[in-house]
């Protein structure tokens, strides 16, 4: 099977471009003129947590860049908000999770927006199914389609995961590129998709390192040991495999702070109270800020099921936290700078835990450790510069009106792989 590696991506995005030059998209689209190139239409079904952060970062970026930014997605949640702040036009848009047959309208309602853009980015993997479909069916006008699904649709699991595997081999084609945020991300899809997957590419997410560091203001603590969970309460992130392990913890008196909010609140509390932890967990509830409550942290835990490279992570790293996170796609970010344990072993996370706690040092060299990598390696700009490097190579151009070469040299100097 063919994978795209560092090298050859810089091949691949020239030839993309000239392709795009040439009038052809797969075998059929249409490049708008350099007059028109700067519209570009986002779409999430997401509005919440790491995805919406990613995308209102995105947002702000390109506006600042010169282009002319609508976002279409649901109005529930932080996103619609934070893109119009940013100087986006914002159109609302429902979508389900699970197929539906709103899916239908949600198709008609995007390929009228389609019509008016040049280039189509889509986040979620809801998003990148109906997007897909929707500029599809344009036909020979079709704008070029950037798909970054933030984490696999199939891995949800279930009795419908077949299923959405099947659907992502189907539509793959439909998109030019899509964006994996890391190399494990990259590999399932590979193991998936076949062939059609070399169009996968690399763009790490990244973090604001000068926001998200070891300086500035720290949330109120007691005196007890502190583990800090942070994220949306949800089985993606498994708020229950933390607290499962926070009552198989050797070390007395730790509390666990969960930072987030979701529709599994409910049940965590009721588990909470089953396994005699009430008083010992902390609901704080969604905080726009998070970096006080990871340096509060003695231990920063991350317990997801599964992911594509979560931001809290990466902004756990820049605070200097000690971090301890479930094996899953991006959590190679770490490089030795944190302790990894399997998915589902609230055993495995306690002992980890419970060894951090116990040696001070230790917990202060990987916090300097991951610091460092996320410094080197996951940079909030050079994430950015990555995406917006892409949409030049699928000729959408800031309204600058700067030609391409010079554009890219000012505006998105080339991406380096993470190690």
């Amino acid at each position: 099977m063919k994978v795209l590696r560092q090298g050859e991506r810089g091949l691949w995005h020239r030839r993309l471009a000239g392709r795009l030059k040439a009038g052809r998209h797969g075998s059929s689209a249409t490049v708008p003129s350099a007059r028109n190139s700067s519209r570009v239409l986002i779409v999430s079904r997401v509005t919440v947590d790491g995805v919406a952060v990613c995308v209102r970062d995105l947002v702000q970026a390109a506006v600042g860049a010169g282009y002319q930014v609508t976002v279409v997605c649901p109005a529930d949640g932080h996103l619609a908000a934070w893109v119009r702040q940013r100087g986006a036009a914002w159109e609302r848009l429902e979508m389900r999770r699970p197929p539906h047959p709103s899916d239908i309208l949600a198709v008609m309602r995007l390929r009228r927006l389609a019509r008016a853009h040049d280039l189509i980015h889509l986040h979620s993997s809801k998003a990148g199914v109906v997007g897909r479909l929707a500029v599809a069916s344009l036909g020979l006008r079709r704008p070029p389609v950037l798909f970054t699904p933030h984490g696999w649709s199939w891995l949800v699991g279930g009795r419908l995961a077949p299923f959405y595997r099947w659907t992502e081999r189907a539509v793959l084609p439909l998109a030019m590129a899509v964006v994996a945020v890391s190399e494990e991300e990259r590999a399932l899809g590979c193991a998936v998709l076949g062939p059609r997957a070399a169009r996968i590419v690399v763009n790490p997410n990244g973090v604001d390192t000068r926001r998200f560091s070891p300086e500035g203001p720290v949330a109120d603590r007691s005196e007890a040991p502190l583990i800090v969970w942070v994220g949306r309460l949800c089985h993606a992130r498994a708020p229950d495999v933390a607290v499962a392990a926070l009552a198989l913890l050797r070390t007395p008196s730790v509390r666990l702070r969960l930072v987030g909010d979701g529709e599994d609140r409910a049940a965590v509390e009721e588990l909470v109270t089953a396994l005699g932890l009430d008083g010992r967990v902390e609901f704080s509830g969604f905080r726009p800020e998070p970096a006080p409550h990871l340096r509060a942290a003695d231990v920063v835990v991350i317990s997801s099921r599964y992911d594509g490279m979560a931001l809290i992570l990466l902004e756990a790293m820049a605070c200097g936290a000690a971090i301890v996170a479930t094996r899953v796609p991006g959590t190679s970010a770490l490089g030795g700078a944190g302790q990894l344990v399997p998915v589902e072993d609230p055993q495995c996370l306690a002992e980890a835990v419970d060894a951090l706690l116990a040696d001070p040092q230790r917990r202060r060299q990987l916090g300097a450790a991951a610091r460092a990598r996320a410094v080197e390696n996951y940079s909030l700009q050079r994430s950015l510069e990555g995406i917006l490097k892409l949409w030049q190579g699928l000729g959408a151009r800031p309204a600058t009106g700067l030609p391409d070469s010079e554009s890219r040299r000012q505006s998105t100097p080339a991406t380096k792989k993470a190690s």
